[in-house]
């Protein structure tokens, strides 16, 4: 099940660095996709449309990288090379060319080069991706004071409303005056005794408009 992340992490260097090799591996399943189109395949190429517009949130964002969004898009890009390992060996299985064949056409060739290379684009890519978001996560700790409160995790939250708290209840112990006049009414409004239910005991009237003893 894959973790939720509402608060935007802050790249690191080391994946800002990495974001012209993303866009790179963009590009070559840019190329993959006028491929699948010339080889008619034409599902292949819709699916690895839909894996380059959640490659375009992974470069979107006020930081120039969007590391939540590299993860999504790791887990898109490997489910999508999965199947095209499995399109890969069905393609094989039924072709009558082997694998280069020189015999082979010249779309045919086209058509072994892109279904071999496809699922690798697509890992190569969900790598690079995920390393992006590893180092993110792996590092947020670091950057937390960079973010903000916009950016504040819970367990940050917690802990500074706790704090305050714990301060409010020490200011509180330590005043007098008004301060413990409040304290001993919230004291005697807790250990009020707690009135038992009382038997109805009036006289009771009945739909008809007669009234019972």
């Amino acid at each position: 099940m894959l973790p939720i992340y509402s608060a935007e992490l802050v790249p690191t260097d080391f994946a800002l660095k990495l974001r012209p090799a993303f866009i790179a591996s963009m590009m070559a399943l840019v190329l993959l996709v006028v491929g699948k189109f010339a080889i008619r395949d034409w599902w292949g190429a819709v699916s690895l449309i839909f894996v380059i517009l959640m490659g375009l949130f992974v470069l979107s964002g006020p930081y120039r990288v969007n590391a939540s969004s590299a993860l999504f898009f790791c887990v898109l890009a490997v489910i999508s090379g999965i199947f095209d390992i499995i399109s890969c060996v069905l393609y094989f299985q039924h072709s009558k060319y082997k694998l280069f064949d020189p015999m082979a056409s010249t779309m045919a060739l086209l058509a072994q080069f892109v279904f071999l290379t496809s699922p690798l684009g697509l890992f190569v890519a969900g790598l690079v991706a995920y390393v992006i978001f590893a180092d993110c996560r792996d590092n947020a700790a670091e950057l937390l004071p960079l973010r903000g409160t916009g950016g504040m995790d819970y367990a940050t939250a917690l802990a500074i409303e706790a704090s305050a708290l714990q301060h409010q209840q020490q200011q509180g112990g330590g005043s007098g005056g008004g301060g413990g006049g409040a304290a001993g009414l919230a004291a005697g409004q807790q250990q009020r005794p707690v009135q038992g239910l009382v038997p109805f005991s009036g006289v009771g009237q009945r739909l008809d408009g007669s009234r019972s003893a």
